[in-house]
């Protein structure tokens, strides 16, 4: 085979490989539907066209060169289509980007925040495959962070937010982004805040800071303790009893006693027929939170984002800070931040205009109410209706909060779901199953 003839037969297979993975990008219209879209507007979730492959082929003696800067962004469902609502309100910014940006061609397209047509698994197969339609700023969860860095799919922000911006960030929200005294990516929303939630028109009694004093009261508590939601609440007990999650040699590690004391707290509950029986089978909040409307119990464990979009209007569903071995525990929080996944200068200047634009705390303050999510950013939050009950008691647990240590995926959680699961289930005691999650964790 003549060297043209392979040249050419090259050609043929890049080509049809790179076909192949923007056909793989695109979502089905039947599980992504695209959201409508404001007169005007940028669409929210667009697919780039496959390329056409013609008969004829030419190879090209000299190197293309676009004369219009372009800018490529991904966005997770959860984020681009929380709401019908929230969905306009982004297409109407992106919108005011193009048009304050007129030479920039600016592509918007919808990708997974997990699985296997994940955001982070099409970088890394796209970076050698297709490098020219990965994209410049991308939103994914904040628990992304660390792996992203680790493999140069994603760049700190380097000077492209304005101090001021991070300066408005909650405590908590700002440090789960710092790395190596860097900052990996700009938080825009807080997710996982725990509250107690409660019946007021059954909850009469002013609600203790105190889990002893709670689990007192004539009412049962309904949560997941088949799932991460139970870890999560072992972990802030754990935590409030003074537990570290390393060793002295900075090794993985939980600590006994610390342990038996957070667990002690559900085992006593359960035993005692506060938390409900039922609880055991349950591993998420949308579970939990179903057997709790239906009246079966008068508290319940959620989160801000559940809350926020099922609480109802005549505000019989109420929420608290979950009691604590002596106060109320501080609340641990995850969310989603905006990072720069591109190492072109021209392109990371772009992707940071436009970062700083969607952060805007009027707009990210109207498109986090409309979407039910917490801001991240302290001033956005005033954008959120005044005569709101729950505005001051959100911007107070904001305040408290402290970040996610660990991976949600981590083995730390998976011993601490384990053992609140035995605990809830009263296979074992509160001693016994911290002495196993303990050994579990040893090298």
């Amino acid at each position: 085979m003549n060297k043209k003839v392979s040249l050419l037969f090259f050609l043929l297979l890049w080509l049809t490989v790179s076909c192949d993975l923007i056909n793989n990008f695109n979502q089905d219209p039947a599980v992504n539907p695209t959201p409508e879209t404001v007169p005007g507007s940028t669409a929210v979730v667009t697919s780039p066209p496959a390329a056409e492959i013609t008969p004829d082929i030419a190879i090209p003696t000299t190197a293309v060169t676009q004369t219009r800067p372009s800018l490529r962004v991904w966005i997770p469902p959860e984020i681009a289509l929380a709401t019908e609502e929230s969905a306009a309100i982004l297409n109407t910014q992106l919108a005011a980007f193009r048009s304050s940006h007129p030479n920039v061609q600016l592509t918007i397209e919808q990708k997974s925040a997990s699985g296997q047509s994940s955001i982070l698994n099409y970088l890394r197969s796209g970076r050698t495959i297709a490098p020219t339609i990965l994209p410049d700023l991308i939103a994914i969860p904040i628990d992304q962070i660390n792996p992203a860095l680790n493999e140069e799919l994603i760049y700190p922000l380097n000077g492209l937010v304005d101090t001021t911006l991070l300066e408005d960030l909650y405590p908590a929200a700002l440090e789960l982004v710092i790395r190596n005294n860097q900052v990996s990516g700009y938080p825009f929303v807080v997710t996982g805040l725990p509250h107690l939630a409660y019946n007021s028109d059954v909850v009469t009694e002013t609600i203790p800071i105190r889990w002893e004093t709670l689990t007192t009261l004539p009412h049962r508590l309904v949560f997941p303790a088949n799932g991460t939601p139970g870890g999560l609440l072992c972990l802030e007990f754990y935590l409030d009893a003074g537990g570290s999650l390393t060793n002295e040699a900075g090794q993985t590690a939980l600590q006994v006693e610390p342990l038996a004391t957070a667990l002690q707290q559900l085992f006593t509950a359960k035993s005692s027929g506060f938390i409900l029986d039922q609880s055991s089978n349950y591993s998420t909040l949308q579970e939990s939170w179903q057997m709790f409307q239906t009246g079966t119990t008068a508290f319940a464990l959620t989160s801000s984002e559940q809350y926020l979009r099922q609480r109802d209007e005549a505000g019989v569903f109420q929420v608290t800070a979950v009691p604590g071995l002596q106060q109320p525990l501080n609340p641990i929080i995850s969310g989603w931040a905006w990072a720069i996944s591109t190492s072109d200068p021209t392109r990371r200047v772009l992707a940071g205009e436009l970062l700083t634009s969607l952060i805007d705390s009027s707009i990210l303050g109207e498109w986090s109410y409309a979407s039910h999510y917490l801001p991240a950013r302290q001033s956005a939050l005033a954008f959120w209706p005044d005569d709101d009950p729950y505005v001051p008691f959100a911007r107070e647990q904001l305040n408290r909060a402290r970040p996610m240590p660990i991976s949600s995926t981590s083995s730390i959680m998976t011993v601490l779901n384990n053992a609140v699961f035995d605990v809830v289930t009263l296979a074992k005691t509160p001693q016994v199953a911290a002495e196993e999650a303990a050994a579990a964790l040893q090298p």
